[in-house]
C-alpha cells in the first residue's frame, strides 16, 4: 500500500472526537435542562422544545458538521437506494423477531394481556408510521452508522461495530437512567447496565446491515420500525396490567437480541476486515 493508501486508512480520532462531543452535547444539554426546567416549574419550557427538536436530530447535525468542516465531504455517506431486497425485509423482519418476542414474554409473565378483537384497528398507522419514523430516525442513522461506524472501519469490523456500538448506546443513557425520566423514582443500575447492553448488541445488527447493505437506509427504515410501527401497531389491543422494572424488560429485550447477535457471529458477519473507502 503506498503512502496516500495509508493515510486515508487511518482513523481520524479528531475528527470523531469532535463529532462525538457535539452529538452528545446537543442531545444531553437540552436534555438534562428540561428535567431541571421540569422540576422547578413542572414544566420542561424552552429547554423542552429545543430537546424535542433538536435531540434526535443532533447526530446527523453533528456529522454535517464534522464533514463540511474538515472538508470529508459526502462521498462515503452510502446514501444511495439501490439495495438488494433481502436486506429491506431484514429491516422489517429483525425488529419483528425481537419485538414480537419481547411482548411475547410481557404477556407470559402477566405484565399485559392481549385483547384480539381489537388487533387490526390500528394497521391504518403502518404507512404513516413507518415513512414518518424514517424522517425521524435518519438522523441517528446518517450520524452512528454513515458517519461514525465509516470513520472506524480501519480498525475492522469487529472492533469499528462494538466502540461504535458502544458510544452509540452511552448517547441514550440519560433517558433510561435518570429518575423519572423514563423509568421509576430510583436509579436502575442493574437496569441501565442490561438496557445499555441491549443497545449494544443492537448496535451490531445495524452496524451489520449498513455494512453489509451498502446504504444507510435500511438501518433508517429498521429503526422507524422499530421505534414506531411496532410499539404502536397493536396499542388498542395491548391491555398493560404493571409496568415492568427496567431490569425485568432489560433482560426480555436482551434474549432476542443475542439470538440475532450470534447468528450474525457465527456467519461470521462481525470478523471480515473492511477497509475505509477513500
Amino acid at each position: 500500500m503506498n503512502k496516500k493508501g495509508m493515510v486515508e486508512n487511518r482513523v481520524k480520532w479528531r475528527n470523531i472526537i469532535v463529532f462525538c462531543t457535539l452529538a452528545y452535547a446537543i442531545f444531553w444539554i437540552p436534555f438534562f435542562g428540561t428535567l431541571s426546567e421540569g422540576q422547578q416549574n413542572g414544566d420542561g419550557g424552552v429547554w423542552k422544545t429545543v430537546f424535542g427538536i433538536l435531540g434526535p436530530f443532533s447526530p446527523l447535525i453533528a456529522a454535517v458538521f464534522v464533514r463540511l468542516t474538515f472538508r470529508e465531504g459526502f462521498r462515503d455517506a452510502r446514501l444511495g437506494f439501490r439495495v438488494k431486497w433481502r436486506y429491506w425485509a431484514l429491516a422489517i423482519l429483525l425488529p419483528f423477531f425481537w419485538n414480537g418476542v419481547q411482548d411475547g414474554l410481557q404477556l407470559m409473565f402477566g405484565y399485559a394481556a392481549m385483547d384480539w378483537s381489537h388487533i387490526a384497528e390500528g394497521l391504518y398507522r403502518v404507512p404513516i408510521n413507518l415513512f414518518g419514523g424514517m424522517l425521524i430516525f435518519i438522523g441517528e442513522e446518517f450520524g452512528w452508522r454513515s458517519y461514525l461506524l465509516e470513520r472506524l472501519r480501519p480498525l475492522g469490523r469487529m472492533r469499528a461495530l462494538l466502540i461504535s456500538g458502544v458510544i452509540w448506546s452511552l448517547w441514550h443513557a440519560p433517558l433510561v437512567s435518570i429518575p423519572n425520566a423514563n423509568y421509576g423514582e430510583q436509579i436502575d443500575f442493574s437496569g441501565t447496565i442490561l438496557t445499555l447492553g441491549v443497545f449494544v448488541f443492537a448496535g451490531f445488527i445495524f452496524g451489520w446491515l449498513y455494512l453489509e447493505s451498502g446504504s444507510v437506509w435500511p438501518c433508517v427504515l429498521m429503526h422507524s420500525y422499530n421505534n414506531l410501527v411496532t410499539l404502536r401497531l397493536f396499542s388498542e389491543a395491548w391491555q398493560a396490567k404493571t409496568e415492568p422494572s427496567l431490569s425485568a424488560n432489560a433482560l426480555m429485550a436482551l434474549g432476542p437480541i443475542v439470538i440475532v447477535w450470534v447468528i450474525l457471529y457465527m456467519r461470521k458477519g462481525f470478523h471480515e476486515s473492511v477497509p475505509a473507502t477513500g
